[in-house]
């Protein structure tokens, strides 16, 4: 039985020959407090959509719910953490709520 085979095989050799890549973590919602985002799932009153943000060139979405129902599209900015993975928004425009 060669190297190459046998349990795992080549990922096995591979995974101690090559150097890991270490990938950052996304950023928890709390790290997104005053980004600015779109949404890409409209907000419904009382209930949660989907808004994304580009974070070191990568996009990420989150579940987020707002004061008022927001349409796709909307630029929104995160107005506080309500989980690590869900962000409450506000609409960025004239009214938002004390965002520029």
């Amino acid at each position: 039985m060669g190297i190459f085979h046998g349990p795992g095989g080549l990922l096995a050799v591979l995974d101690r020959v090559l150097p890991q890549r270490r990938t950052k973590a996304s950023p928890t919602a709390h790290a997104l407090v005053g980004a600015a985002g779109r949404v890409v799932t409209p907000i419904p009153r009382g209930g949660y959509g989907e808004v994304l943000f580009s974070v070191r060139g990568r996009p990420l979405k989150y579940a987020a719910r707002a004061r008022t129902p927001l349409a796709f599209g909307a630029q929104v900015r995160v107005s506080a953490a309500l989980s690590p993975s869900a962000i409450e928004v506000a609409h960025l425009g004239p009214a938002a709520d004390g965002c520029p």
